[in-house]
């Protein structure tokens, strides 16, 4: 992979939506995720399923020459692997309209949340203590980004590590060091000891925000669109 930078891709899915994309689109990823997207309600949900495995595939050849189907398997904590290329490591994730990829060398994280209400009764109930102080000091109009930003870029984390929601929110904070907004510059990641992680922001696309993590090397600073 180029420079072996950890690249994240973006596509828009509202187009899968359609029946005769929808069909299509569901023939040509897994059998897991076919069944995953049936049994789904709307089609702009099966759209982010399906769009999400379809990003996938298309950001592996892009970035590696591979192409066709994937054959995919949960790992121990129940994060997706590439069976035939375990050297690829990947991360998955959709809000909204939108479906992110996260893919490089090193195991990385991804989330994206597209923002709404500030969910601050979520925050005291979830977030560890330092969080929620950070977090009720802002000015209200600050609150959503602040809360987001959070919530984004813990996922990314728990992600990253593997384990999901098997690690707890509260178990680990996002020390913001008592600035104003979040920052991939300024903002650190401790479980009790500071941990030593890489963390990227991409505030480009309005009404969302994305944040990335990896362990070691750099991100490309711009997200990069694919068409699905």
């Amino acid at each position: 992979m180029e420079n072996q930078k950890n690249r994240i891709f973006i596509a828009d899915v509202r187009s899968l939506s359609k029946p005769h994309r929808l069909a299509a689109a569901l023939r040509a990823v897994s059998t897991e995720r076919q069944k995953k997207a049936r049994r789904l309600k709307t089609p702009a949900a099966k759209a982010l399923s399906v769009g999400a495995e379809i990003l996938l595939q298309k950001a592996v050849a892009q970035s590696y020459g591979i192409d066709g189907p994937l054959v995919l398997e949960a790992g121990a904590s129940g994060k997706p692997w590439l069976v035939d290329y375990p050297q690829i490591c990947f991360n998955l994730s959709h809000s909204g309209d939108y479906v992110v990829c996260g893919l490089g060398s090193r195991p990385v994280g991804v989330d994206i949340q597209k923002m709404a209400q500030p969910k601050l009764r979520l925050a005291k109930r979830f977030f560890a203590p330092s969080e929620v102080d950070w977090l009720l000091t802002l000015p209200q109009e600050e609150q959503q980004q602040g809360f987001y930003d959070l919530w984004a870029l813990k996922e990314a984390y728990m992600k990253y590590t593997g384990k999901g929601f098997a690690l707890p929110l509260h178990t680990f904070a996002i020390d913001c060091h008592r600035e104003a907004a979040i920052t991939a510059a300024t903002a650190s990641i401790s479980e009790g000891d500071r941990i030593s992680v890489v963390i990227k922001n991409y505030p480009e696309l309005e009404g969302y925000v994305i944040w990335a993590v990896t362990d070691t090397g750099a991100f490309q600073e711009c997200l990069e669109w694919i068409t699905l």
